[in-house]
């Protein structure tokens, strides 16, 4: 990784809000994750694999689960850990 600091001014602005918002079928999903399944998500056109992957985690976090996530180009899936298993 190669990175330099810069004056704030220099800088783009930040991207819109529109790839921050919250996925609402993730509750659903994250509520379906049953052990021996796997969810395979396909994210929409132009949202970054990594931020859908990001809310997944957040949204087992504020359920209760654990998951784990994986991605392997440009699908995600994710699966039920049983919390003993972790």
């Amino acid at each position: 990784m190669d990175y330099t600091v810069i004056d704030r001014v220099d800088a783009p602005a930040p991207a819109p809000e529109r790839s921050k918002r919250r996925i609402p079928e993730l509750d659903t999903l994250i509520d379906s994750l049953a052990p021996g399944k796997v969810a395979r998500i396909v994210p929409e056109e132009g949202r970054n694999s990594l931020r859908t992957v990001d809310q997944i985690y957040k949204t087992a976090t504020k359920a209760g689960k654990l998951v784990n996530v994986w991605e392997v180009g440009g699908v995600i899936y994710a699966e039920p850990v049983n919390p003993n298993d972790a």
